[in-house]
């Protein structure tokens, strides 16, 4: 599951879905396993999963390289006590800035979580779009936080960002914990639903799918299934109810994608402190990766890699795979090495081919030593 309030917090709150399917399934273990927007695709490329619960942009994008379906949409409970299988995201501010609409996103330092997050960032830079407002340029600067998405809550409150993006439910869930004290923020135009009993400044979109990986056993596919769809009188906080349209998240998605696509980026931060996150998170799937293999967990076979000694690179392949390894996108890497977005498009597709692998985290994966530094000019 997507662990967007950390890991701590993703298996406390899981954990009793986790017993319940387990019951359900006559006493087959059922682990759940914490992932980033990052690390769920190395997971699935080594078969450490089996289904995986994310939410509907982050399911979307995985879903152009990994085969899957949705077995239920996620009927989260509100904090009225009704249940919703919609969800949006919620912008805050400390209350006395008169900060309180999407126009106070000009010129204003705004926490978000990433730009690959979607209530986390993507639904409200659609929102400021049809307010004529660019959120990707808009902003004095952009603070992408990371996870948890608690921290964007505390930056607002310490006065480190002017605006925080949180998908919606999770400022009610914070004040009921006893984490802040709502009387201190105020949320920016909080009317866009009146349907909604938790705070939103956006339209509406389709809950948390419940997916099934395309390798797992149809047999367990079809009895968690069923369960799931028999969860309403199970006792747990959040239910599941029979796969509803993700059409909005879709055109979402579609429209970001053109947009940064054109070139459009937002001025953006990134905290020591989440680089640090990242790496502990990456160490964290490691360990986890290794366990699976001790554990005995069947997990599917990688493509047999290539010979990273018999491929033969230029210079330019070089320069773009050692960025390729360190995380940089083609955005990135096309303005390091002071060349088009396209270019690199080209010789990353040339590296793909070269290696016979589908994606970046194989490409890193098999070519070793061949990742390694090199000079960042020369000749395309």
């Amino acid at each position: 599951m997507l662990a967007y309030r950390g890991w701590d917090e993703g298996r406390d709150d899981w954990q009793p879905l986790a017993r319940y399917l387990s019951a359900r399934l006559e006493g087959r273990p059922v682990r759940m396993v914490p992932v980033t927007l990052s690390s769920a695709a190395l997971l699935i490329e080594t078969g450490a999963l089996d289904f995986l619960v994310t939410n509907p942009g982050h399911y979307l994008t995985l879903a152009k390289t990994y085969p899957m379906s949705v077995l239920a949409t996620r009927a989260r409970r509100l904090s009225d006590g009704s249940r919703s299988t919609s969800f949006g995201s919620t912008l805050v501010a400390r209350r006395g800035t008169g900060l309180d609409s999407f126009a106070a996103l000009k010129g204003a330092r705004v926490a978000a979580v990433s730009p690959r997050g979607f209530g986390g960032f993507q639904t409200v830079w659609f929102e400021a779009r049809e307010q004529g407002i660019d959120l990707l340029t808009a902003p004095s600067e952009t603070i992408f936080l990371g996870f948890p998405m608690d921290r964007i809550a505390n930056a607002v409150l310490a006065g480190e960002a002017d605006i925080g993006i949180l998908r919606s439910g999770l400022l009610e869930r914070l004040a009921a914990d006893g984490i802040i004290d709502l009387a201190a923020l105020e949320v920016l135009d909080p009317g866009a639903s009146y349907t909604h009993a938790d705070a939103v400044s956006t339209r509406l979109y389709p809950e948390w799918p419940f997916l099934a990986l395309a390798r797992t056993d149809p047999a367990l596919v079809n009895a968690v299934a069923l369960a799931l769809l028999q969860s309403r009188a199970s006792g747990l906080r959040d239910v599941w109810r029979a796969p509803v349209s993700y059409l909005a998240a879709e055109r979402l998605l579609a429209a970001y994608g053109a947009e940064t696509a054109a070139g459009s980026a937002p001025a953006a931060r990134i905290p020591l402190l989440v680089w640090i996150t990242m790496a502990a998170s990456l160490a964290g799937i490691a360990a986890l990766m290794l366990w699976l293999r001790r554990a005995g967990v069947a997990q599917a076979a990688p493509p047999a890699p290539a010979q990273a000694a018999e491929v033969d690179l230029t210079r330019r392949e070089r320069q773009i795979l050692h960025l390729v390894s360190r995380g940089l996108s083609s955005k990135e890497i096309a303005a390091r090495l002071g060349v088009s977005p396209k270019t690199v498009e080209f010789h990353r597709s040339n590296l793909l081919r070269k290696f016979d692998v589908r994606s970046a985290a194989q490409l890193i994966s098999v070519a070793g030593e061949q990742a390694r530094p090199e000079g960042e000019t020369g000749q395309t």
